[in-house]
């Protein structure tokens, strides 16, 4: 269990890095990241193809897991529409000149 929260610490934090920004997502990115960990872990073990174990634990299976999850998390998150205060004040802002 340990092993699997630390996986899915550094898997999130990578995501995190490589995405760039923080936000309200970080919450559900990182139940994702746990869940995909304990499911690529799994199917790691189903398969057997494996070629970095610790002891019992599938490390690159349960890393493409989370990272998985956390992927289809983000696209899930961009499809569900924003609070309708959120689109007046983005209505009420100036528009940047470039």
């Amino acid at each position: 269990m340990l092993l699997t929260a630390l996986v899915a610490a550094i898997n999130l934090a990578g995501f995190i890095a490589l995405r760039g920004r923080w936000g309200r997502v970080v919450l559900p990115l990182a139940i994702a990241s746990l869940l995909g960990t304990v499911a690529g872990d799994a199917v790691g073990s189903r398969t057997g193809l494996e070629p970095m174990r610790l002891g019992d634990y599938h490390v690159v299976a349960a890393s493409v897991g989370a990272q998985l999850a956390m992927l289809v998390t983000l696209l899930l998150t961009a499809l569900v529409p924003s609070s309708p205060d959120a689109e007046r004040r983005d209505a009420e802002r100036p528009a940047r000149r470039r």
